[in-house]
């Protein structure tokens, strides 16, 4: 069951991404994650309270601090696609996402993956250089590596952190995951560190589609963490990339270069390989 959850999360992530690249190419990709939090947190609260569940103080305050974390790769994540670099920024950040995880259930819960998944992590590495190698004159060389790593480490430590909350919570540790992730966006925009913009100011569609798919992902990706192995749930989730690409193929007819092609295929290679390790 992990790995249906974990597709259907890649699925939601994906489109979700690619409708928050799609408004950081108008608005500030900070502002695009602040209200996009704003309009899906009555959304999340309303599901949680109606699943129900039993929630600690402690299952609330990993919800938050995965939420701090989870907003960081958001705005690292929309901020790379709204520059026209899905072909490298997403592949990355999905290796990252699935890569950190795996380490952190290494070490800390003490699970053994085979030599097949350790293959995997390896096959990521000369994935995420071919993706990130772009050589457009205009273009930053690395520059969607950037913004896709710092992406990947955010998201990972979502994954890392949520998995820890109880199962009788349900899914009340995402009402303080979005609280926490709108809250985080809004206090390092008043530091001056992001430029926030008014709601009249950002492409309200793509807004609220963007927040309702990501509140979506958010609860089939706990729900896939508590099916199973959190290694494989993690990995399962982590095809987005393929849904965002090609959706930039399809829509924006960005162009794929050969050796970023050769990297997506091998970052999917390390997703299968870790996945059945």
């Amino acid at each position: 069951m992990e790995v249906i959850f974990g597709g259907i999360t890649s699925i939601f992530y994906g489109t979700g991404d690619f409708l928050g690249g799609e408004g950081a190419k108008r608005a500030p990709a900070a502002s695009i994650v602040f209200w996009a939090g704003v309009v899906s947190l009555p959304i999340m609260t309303t599901v949680a309270l109606l699943v129900g569940g039993e929630a600690s103080s402690g299952d609330f305050a990993l919800g938050a601090a995965a939420g701090i974390s989870g907003s960081f790769g958001l705005v690292f994540l929309f901020a790379g696609l709204g520059r026209g670099h899905a072909a490298a920024v997403a592949p990355v950040s999905a290796a990252m996402a699935a890569i950190v995880p795996v380490l952190v259930v290494v070490i800390i819960d003490g699970e053994r993956p085979s030599a097949l998944a350790w293959l995997g992590v390896a096959v990521a590495v000369p994935a995420i250089i071919l993706c990130a190698w772009v050589a457009d004159p205009g273009d930053t060389p690395g520059g969607g590596f950037l913004f896709g790593l710092a992406a990947g480490v955010g998201f990972g430590g979502f994954t890392a952190i949520i998995r820890l909350t109880s199962p009788e919570s349900n899914l009340l540790p995402l009402i303080a995951s979005r609280g926490a992730s709108t809250a985080t966006v809004l206090l390092i925009a008043l530091a001056g560190a992001w430029r926030l913009v008014g709601f009249r100011s950002v492409p309200r569609p793509v807004v609220v589609g963007s927040g309702v798919l990501d509140v979506a992902g958010n609860v089939t990706l706990l729900l896939a963490l508590r099916a199973g192995s959190v290694a494989l749930a993690a990995v399962a989730a982590s095809f987005y990339p393929v849904v965002t690409v090609m959706l930039a193929r399809l829509v924006n007819a960005e162009h794929l270069r050969g050796r970023q092609l050769a990297g997506v295929g091998l970052a999917l290679f390390a997703i299968v390989a870790i996945a059945l390790g």
